[in-house]
């Protein structure tokens, strides 16, 4: 057994005690140790309560049977037994010490009471408990148990309350957050709501000039309170190449408008409108404002807008539906304006069949483009207007009876640059 360095034993021991008070920090129960346990114990020993300190030297001798400090631990219950009036501990404990630790300087330190009381039991005689310090050392742990119990209970109740109260911040904060999020909701549909925009577009049906450009004028008021910006854009079939220009700058595309209160912004829509348009066909355009702060507040409003085009018709019709073989046949042909506008630049192209050999033509615009092929001109044929030309073209002395002659009319409108075709009616070869 190793030996304490220090002379005096009692010395040594609180020496002892002072260290372990300094070096161990009260521990969790999943890290109970044996210094832990002692310090405990010692405590409750410095407070007269001898129960609770051989409750916690039982546990280290049971826990921690080969502890270093089961010297310190055998005499610490020893003193504790003998306080409290248990002498069958006192007595056992320090027979213990005594006969386990034989060289211990810790055993100059024993008193002479502890060590007369091993000495009886060891002679067999049966120690009687003094009643008194029993008395005393229960009234001291139920005085004990009574503060610690008073303590867990105020413990507890300021948990509670603590808990109570943080539940109370937490539901007030929630009013509050909720109370905030309904005055923004609120302050956002009002927002919402006094953002204000009158969009004027041309009544009724506008006639543009199929194949030419035009603008469509349009305004934006803003009717509301207080200063708006909005994004604009124009809604029309990508052909058309709709573009929003300012009435002031028709050649520069906006997009976007800032207006104080009651400010108006004019600008047009700027269109082609495609030359394959078909007189009296109708497209609707829309212009359309998004506010930049809430982007599904919008405004808009639609125009409607008409093609304005040449309906250009060709008729041809021979001079005699029955024909013979050697004999020349005269067709008339007429070409006849039914759009709303003049058609400008047409150049007619009349297609012989090979059954026909070209003579001649009435009009003296005409000119050959090839052996079967005779092509007029007109500058210009105004709405409810006409063309007439006549050529003369000889039948084949080798064409079949019952077959039938028809020209081909072909009408290009070199200013919209689109053509269409026709047939004339048959003249019919007959039998010689």
């Amino acid at each position: 057994m190793k030996k304490h360095a220090l002379t005096n034993p009692l010395m040594a021991i609180l020496a002892g005690f002072m260290l372990l008070s300094l070096w161990t920090m009260p521990c969790p129960a999943a890290e109970l140790d044996d210094s832990s346990l002692f310090i405990e114990a010692f405590n409750a020993y410095q407070k007269k309560d001898y129960l609770l300190a051989m409750d916690k030297v039982e546990q280290l001798t049971q826990v921690f049977p080969d502890s270093s400090l089961r010297d310190i631990s055998l005499l610490l219950l020893a003193r504790a037994g003998l306080k409290s009036g248990n002498n069958e501990v006192a007595a056992k404990a320090i027979n213990q010490f005594t006969s386990e630790y034989t060289d211990n300087s810790l055993k100059t330190a024993v008193e002479e009471e502890l060590l007369a009381l091993g000495a009886r039991r060891k002679k067999g005689e049966k120690l009687l408990p003094n009643k008194q310090l029993q008395a005393a050392a229960q009234k001291v742990r139920n005085d004990q148990l009574a503060l610690e119990r008073a303590a867990a209970l105020k413990a507890e109740q300021e948990r509670l309350a603590k808990e109570k109260a943080e539940a109370e911040r937490i539901a007030l904060a929630k009013a509050e957050a909720e109370r905030k999020e309904r005055e923004r909701i609120a302050a956002e549909k009002a927002a919402r709501e006094a953002i204000k925009l009158a969009i004027a577009l041309p009544e009724g049906s506008q006639p543009l000039e199929a194949g030419k450009k035009a603008l469509i004028p349009f305004e934006v008021s803003n009717t509301g309170t207080g200063r708006e910006e909005f994004l604009l854009s124009a809604l029309a079939p990508k052909e058309y190449a709709p573009a929003l220009t300012s009435a002031n700058k028709p050649g520069e595309a906006i997009e976007r408008v800032a207006l104080a209160s009651g400010e108006t912004f004019k600008g047009n829509i700027a269109v082609q409108m495609p030359s394959d348009k078909v007189d009296g066909s109708k497209t609707s355009f829309q212009v359309k404002a998004v506010s930049t702060k809430y982007s599904d507040v919008t405004f808009s409003r639609d125009t409607h807008v008409t093609a304005a085009a040449p309906l250009v018709r060709a008729v041809s019709k021979p001079q005699k539906t029955k024909v013979i073989p050697g004999e020349t046949v005269r067709y008339r042909v007429t070409v006849l304006n039914a759009g709303s506008i003049t058609a400008r630049d047409l150049t007619v192209r009349v297609i012989i069949p090979a059954y026909l050999n070209f003579a001649d033509a009435a009009d003296a615009t005409y000119r050959r483009e090839a052996d079967r092929v005779v092509t007029f001109t007109v500058p210009a044929l105004e709405m409810g207007r006409l063309a007439e030309f006549s050529l003369n073209a000889t039948v084949r002395d080798n064409v079949a009876e019952k077959q039938e002659l028809r020209l081909q009319i072909e009408v290009v409108n070199n200013a919209l640059q689109l053509k269409d075709t026709f047939t004339s009616s048959a003249a019919v070869v007959q039998a010689k």
